[in-house]
């Protein structure tokens, strides 16, 4: 019996070594990814030995792409021969595999040609006398090419997209590289799917002692589970059972992996939504080697609900992150729940945006001492946003927290206002909540704050009255005038600003501020004939006049 038994566990090692050896046979792992996102052109990739380094050589992003995926990198004349170095340097790296998606309506006679290299930057001017393959499809549909480039002793490889001689438009647009045979390089959480192995070692040697695939060729959903299942470490809970995790950080790591978020992260994202959220290296938030979430169309919205998580141990705990999106646009959004089930808006992207990437600390004090939080990142528009987030963290905000009219710590008690103020100076958010920003947060973003001498401060004064100070109190007719006059923003607001707010701002003749101009402006008028700093002063010449009365039936509205 003993020996039988001794047999049956050299059969099932011989039988775990072979699993092990055909899943590693055409190991291959996502090394970069462009959706040119960005009309600045491809990101470039350093990240280790790891290079994608871009040449363009006329070649541009454009957003009129024949692949309806949004962006794409055009060329449109025989000087355009964008040049990508891939570089994999000491790794060992067997071949390189690229993908694309391109499409045209007349013949460009774009070739794809490759040259072996030892190089570690781009050269515009790199031999690539080597073919994969033309280009042909001319139907303007969005066609895939991929091939496959074996690298042999070289350490990486020249690609060019040579255009014909010719003016025809040709769009290049998902463009992905993938290495190979050499993914058994670690450097990501061991929480966190991704190439073979993890950065814990004590971790790492506990999982693939029993599942080898892990270190043989990818770290993957299952890996990420077997840290808690086989005790080698823990990976948080919630969204399944078990207590809930105490920590939330993620960056979303350096290299690009296809496909949805939560696939990709599971010891975060509980699930997704609508067609799932995925990786970008392009857009305002990312930089080389620097990945962050982006989301999809569709409704529903595209979304990532978190595992949950406890906030018992954070007195005033925040929620710490970095977004970007397309101005004019709605969304992205965060939610919280306390179930699962019910969800409540915590925070949205203001419509109107500078641009480039904004990092908030959203306070969650309210929800101090719960134990069991869900967050749902969603893109809150069923149309591209060009939205992302990065660097999400749950955080204790170091000071207490405060209201947007009061100075104090990053941010304030009004996420709306918060968000509203910081989009316009990031500085309030990231670093401190100075007068500035109560000042930003009254002219622009309706906080309303008193005693102070800015547009939409409710004690600036009256827009039609003529006073010593600068600014008045209606925040929209005031940033009209000062736009055209700074005088009655940085001095005084006399009656040369009162007549061009009544110009400007269509009713300053709304003596009662109802909306419309009628019998009770006319009725106030008559009754305050000859006083002077009267809000019935409409022509702000000191006096309530002749001049009022014309002004009142002029505007006349009922």
């Amino acid at each position: 019996m003993a020996r039988a038994f001794r047999k049956f566990l050299v059969l099932l090692a011989l039988l775990v070594a072979c699993v092990a050896a055909s899943r590693a046979f055409a190991q291959s792992c996502d090394m970069y990814s462009t959706d040119f996102g960005s009309f600045a052109g491809p990101p470039d990739l350093t990240d280790g030995e790891l290079r994608v380094l871009w040449c363009e050589n006329g070649a541009s992003v454009t957003g009129s792409n024949f692949c309806p995926t949004g962006n794409a990198l055009r060329l449109d004349a025989a000087s355009e021969d964008p040049v990508v170095l891939i570089a994999t340097g000491t790794l060992g790296c067997s071949a390189i595999e690229i993908s694309f998606k391109y499409a045209q309506f007349a013949a460009s006679g774009t070739v794809v040609k490759y040259g072996l290299t030892n190089a570690t930057a781009v050269s515009c001017t790199a031999s690539t006398t080597l073919t994969l393959g033309a280009l042909t499809t001319t139907s303007g549909a969005c066609t895939t090419f991929s091939a496959t480039i074996p690298l042999g002793s070289s350490k990486g490889v020249y690609l060019r997209l040579d255009h014909g001689a010719n003016t025809n438009a040709i769009t290049i647009d998902d463009f992905v590289i993938r290495r190979v045979g050499c993914c058994n390089t670690s450097g990501h959480s061991c929480c966190v799917a991704g190439s073979a192995g993890c950065v814990d070692a004590a971790v790492q040697s506990c999982v693939c002692a029993q599942d080898p695939y892990c270190c043989a060729t990818e770290w993957d959903a299952q890996c990420v589970t077997e840290v808690t299942q086989f005790g080698c470490g823990a990976c948080g809970g919630g969204g399944g059972g078990g207590a809930c995790a105490t920590t939330l950080a993620i960056d979303f790591g350096t290299l690009f992996s296809g496909g949805s978020i939560c696939t990709k992260f599971p010891a975060v994202f509980e699930r997704c939504e609508g067609t799932p959220p995925f990786l970008t290296s392009s857009l305002g938030c990312t930089g080389s080697g620097d990945m962050a979430m982006r989301f999809s169309q569709g409704f529903p919205y595209s979304a990532a609900i978190t595992k949950c998580v406890s906030l018992a141990s954070l007195t005033t705990p925040g929620l710490a992150f970095s977004f970007s999106k397309e101005t004019g646009t709605l969304g992205p959004r965060i939610d919280v729940s306390l179930d699962g089930i019910s969800w409540t808006q915590a925070w949205t992207a203001p419509i109107t945006y500078a641009g480039g990437c904004t990092a908030l600390i959203l306070d969650l004090s309210p929800l101090a001492g719960e134990t069991s939080v869900q967050f749902r990142f969603s893109s809150g528009s069923s149309i591209a946003s060009l939205a992302t987030f990065d660097d999400i963290a749950l955080v204790e905000i170091a000071s207490p927290p405060h209201g947007c009219c009061e100075t104090g710590g990053p941010s304030c008690t009004d996420a709306a206002t918060a968000s509203c103020t910081c989009a316009l100076d990031a500085f309030c958010c990231e670093t401190e909540w100075d007068l500035l920003c109560t000042a930003i947060a009254t002219s622009y973003c309706g906080a309303a704050c008193p005693d102070l001498p800015v547009c939409g401060s409710p004690t600036a004064g009256n827009c039609r009255t003529a006073h010593a100070t600068p600014a008045c109190e209606d925040a929209a007719c005031c940033l009209s005038v000062c736009a055209v006059d700074t005088f009655c923003c940085d001095e005084q607001w006399d009656s040369v600003c009162v007549a061009q707010a009544q110009t400007l701002c269509g009713v300053n003749a709304d003596v009662d501020g109802d909306g419309v101009v009628g019998p009770i402006d006319l009725a106030t008028v008559l009754a305050r004939w000859g006083d002077t700093g009267s809000t019935a002063d409409v022509d702000g010449d000191g006096v309530v006049g002749a001049g009022d009365l014309a002004a009142v039936l002029s505007a006349w509205s009922v």
